[in-house]
């Protein structure tokens, strides 16, 4: 390997009518394991994958990819990665070990290599038992984990995926998690999550991106100690505030009034009590970090 798995200096990249999806991104990842990226809809995440896997041609900056430039040297590139675009979907006429095999085929790979490793990753996605029935007739969730299967089926230097655990129950989630896991130990694995949760609990380091600016960058622990309260008040979005005495956070679906200690915790509640208010408490996570950054919340 000629350099960092991933290394962008200034992305840009500007849709037509001037739609800036990437706005000066710079990061640097120089070991293996899990990235989570993580951002509302339209931070520029699937931007930024696009034009690290050289779907998509940066309009300023430069990105390598192990070592390697991803205009220039788009070539080497995709021979060294392995992708789960967003939104993609299997080719319904085929079985989930059609689909395996033949991506692998499609790669180069030997008839015996891709058969040895389209039994493996089908085996570990808990797919073997459904690896002669059509794609057309499995399940959303089943269906995602072919397309994770045939990626990681690739013995690739780099995994890229595209909100890969969308659409899956909690329990499949968490035995992707486990998959990915295992394919982080030899290999850097960069995904996109809308699950904080998510990032959170499966990620070495997290990049938060909004509005195509990378807005805090870090490990999970490092991530958390930046949150300044322990806890977080939730109500509904409708909820009457106003002449509270307290700073309201409005999110996208409700609203938030966070506390520092158990005394401040104390002084809310109360508040919220006596106006006949509703809402549920919780500890803070990463989610509330970002949550600050993109509401420009200090508190």
């Amino acid at each position: 390997m000629g350099g960092p798995y991933v290394l962008a200096e200034g992305l840009v990249k500007v849709y037509p009518k001037d739609v800036v999806a990437l706005d000066g991104v710079s990061l640097s990842i120089e070991r293996k394991g899990i990235v989570g990226l993580v951002g509302p809809n339209g931070a520029g995440k699937t931007t930024l994958i696009k034009v690290l896997t050289t779907l998509t041609k940066p309009t300023r900056g430069r990105a390598e990819v192990l070592g390697y430039d991803v205009v220039r040297d788009y070539e080497e590139v995709r021979k060294r990665v392995s992708l789960v675009p967003q939104d993609a979907s299997p080719e319904l006429y085929l079985t989930p070990y059609e689909h395996v095999y033949w991506y692998l085929r499609s790669r180069g790979l030997a008839k015996g290599d891709a058969a040895k490793l389209a039994r493996e990753a089908l085996e570990r996605l808990d797919l073997w038992e459904v690896r002669n029935r059509v794609c057309a007739k499995l399940s959303g969730g089943m269906r995602q984990r072919v397309l994770i299967a045939s990626a990681l089926a690739v013995p690739a230097e780099v995994y890229f995926l595209d909100e890969p655990t969308v659409g899956l129950d909690p329990i499949a989630r968490r035995e992707v998690w486990k998959v990915l896991r295992d394919a982080a130990e030899s290999s850097l694995v960069f995904l996109t999550t809308h699950y904080m949760e998510e990032a959170e609990s499966l990620s070495d380091l997290v990049i938060m991106i909004n509005k195509g600016r990378i807005v805090e960058m870090g490990s999970p622990r490092e991530l958390l100690g930046k949150v300044r309260h322990r806890y977080r008040v939730v109500l509904d979005r409708d909820a009457d505030t106003s002449d509270l005495g307290f700073g309201v956070v409005e999110a996208e679906h409700e609203k938030i009034i966070y506390a520092g200690s158990e005394s401040e915790l104390s002084e809310v509640v109360g508040g919220l009590a006596r106006r006949g208010l509703s809402f549920s408490v919780r500890a803070t996570s990463l989610e509330d970090l970002f949550i600050m950054r993109v509401r420009g919340y200090e508190g």
